[in-house]
């Protein structure tokens, strides 16, 4: 039978897993606030029994484990719909910047600066040998492409700005990887059955910085290590100890903005520039190559059909001088089949036009030589200025295919089209950014309830453990003057 020695050693058990679990208590009633931080559980299992004669006698109570409170799978879920908000939002802000300048409000909008443009030859219908109307009309040609112009250089802009912002997410998205290989270190250094909670929670938060910066997956090996990759699956930014670091590069194409690279110890490193999907870098790439750049180029589009169809009408005609053959726009020769610049390719496209569009100067030095008449020295004639304003309300003014051949109009709708559409992709990136937002509210609160801290819970097991601790030392105290009296009253 058990002596009382060893009564005080079960008394000294209970003590210690007591106050042991007090502490994983009083750790998780000071982590309440802390992000990413997973509740703690004390394991509790009773002492490794002994064997006195026939009898098997219990030992007391040990403190197995600490345990961190997560589930897995939900923190894989939050990280992906973290780097698809990301995403969403990033775009939906870049779109949000630009739609107010498309928008037709006024004087100021680039529909009405057109539409003025072709009633200026309506007027100059009318009295064709005015001067002043002339005048008129080459201001009102010069604001049309100044509107658009200032467009295309905000959507420039815009741009660079996401380029930009690609650059200077490259070095968090570096720092944030390294820090995730080192805790993998640490997590796959750790005493089998004994997990590092607070490195796993702090690889919890780390993994949900790095999904909003960059998207990507995540996946876990049998020592607990994440290995992370683009969302895309293309390439490996964390593998076990190792982390991958993306570098930044010029466009091995020629283009004007930066790349990304990830060298993964292959002779070559990989241009991943295109494979990074959400996050906000993904969302700034999307933006630079492929959203913004399609409205420049509707407006070069616009801008050609322009430029073009009015050339190619106006070289027709005379001027009250008798000057014929000239073009109004520069930047835009006529194709004498459609009106549509010769510079159109199957590679680029009208690529530039709006940029290099300007009203020719010699229409601007000599009014007169504006092309109102289609008869030489007819100086009221007029025929050529009406077929110049009819021009607005064409059906096949402005080559969408870039195959030289116009296939929509009139302007009005193209630019309305232009407009509708920056319109409806802010719209439906706010949705899908808002809807993210939701989702990943949801499922932060099913995380919550799952490892959160409980203050009314961590105050019941405050008490409990508590009244554990009183009563081991109340039978820690008892054996204590069991053992005296052993001493003082049989030991004389």
């Amino acid at each position: 039978m058990p002596g009382l020695t060893t009564g005080l050693n079960i008394g000294l058990s209970g003590l210690q897993a007591s106050q042991g679990a007090l502490n994983v208590v009083g750790h998780n009633i000071a982590n309440v606030n802390t992000p990413g931080y997973a509740r703690q559980r004390s394991i509790l299992t009773t002492g490794i029994s002994q064997t006195f004669g026939t009898m098997q006698f219990g030992m007391g109570v040990q403190l197995q484990n600490v345990m961190g409170i997560r589930n897995t799978m939900l923190d894989l879920q939050i990280t992906q719909a973290v780097g698809r908000q990301a995403g969403a939002n990033t775009r939906y802000e870049g779109l949000e910047a630009i739609s107010s300048y498309f928008t037709e409000d006024g004087e100021s909008g680039l529909n009405m600066q057109i539409q003025r443009f072709f009633q200026a030859f309506q007027e100059m219908a009318a009295r064709p040998e005015d001067a002043s109307i002339r005048t008129n009309l080459l201001g009102r040609a010069q604001t049309m492409v100044t509107g658009m112009q200032s467009r295309y250089a905000l959507l420039t802009e815009e741009r660079r700005r996401a380029d930009n912002s690609v650059v200077s997410l490259v070095a968090e998205v570096n720092t944030i990887t390294t820090q995730i290989a080192e805790l993998n270190g640490r997590i796959a250094s750790e005493m089998p059955g004994f997990p590092d909670n607070s490195a796993r929670d702090l690889r919890t938060q780390l993994l949900d910085q790095l999904s909003e910066k960059v998207g990507i997956q995540v996946s876990t090996d049998d020592k607990g290590q994440v290995q992370v990759l683009l969302d895309s699956g293309s390439a490996v930014l964390v593998s076990g100890q190792s982390a991958f670091k993306v570098s930044t590069g010029a466009d091995p194409g020629g283009g004007p903005y930066t790349h990304l690279f990830v060298n993964q110890g292959n002779a070559a490193p990989t241009d991943i520039t295109a494979k990074v999907k959400e996050g906000q870098m993904g969302g700034f790439i999307d933006l630079r190559d492929n959203i913004l750049p399609q409205f420049q180029t509707q407006l070069d589009q616009l801008a050609a059909g322009i430029a073009g169809k009015v050339n190619l009408t106006h070289r027709a005609g005379f001027g009250l001088n008798g000057n014929t053959g000239l073009d109004f726009f520069l930047g835009a020769t006529a194709n004498g089949a459609n009106g549509l610049p010769t510079s159109v390719t199957a590679a680029g496209g009208y690529v530039g036009m709006v940029n290099n569009l300007a009203v020719n100067a010699a229409l601007v030095t000599t009014p007169a030589s504006i092309a109102a008449s289609s008869v030489a020295g007819a100086a009221g004639n007029n025929v050529q200025a009406k077929a110049l304003a009819n021009l607005y309300n064409g059906t096949a003014v402005v080559d969408t295919n870039n195959d030289g051949v116009g296939d929509t109009g009139p302007y009005s709708s193209v630019v309305g089209s232009l407009a509708n559409s920056i319109g409806t992709q802010t719209q439906s990136y706010q949705v899908r950014s808002l809807n993210q937002e939701n989702l990943q509210t949801a499922l932060q609160n099913q995380r919550e309830r799952i490892s959160g801290v409980d203050l009314d819970e961590e105050a019941a097991n405050l008490m409990t453990y508590q009244r554990g601790y009183q009563s081991a030392a109340r039978f820690v105290s008892v054996i204590n003057q069991l053992t005296d009296q052993l001493i003082n009253q049989f030991g004389r």
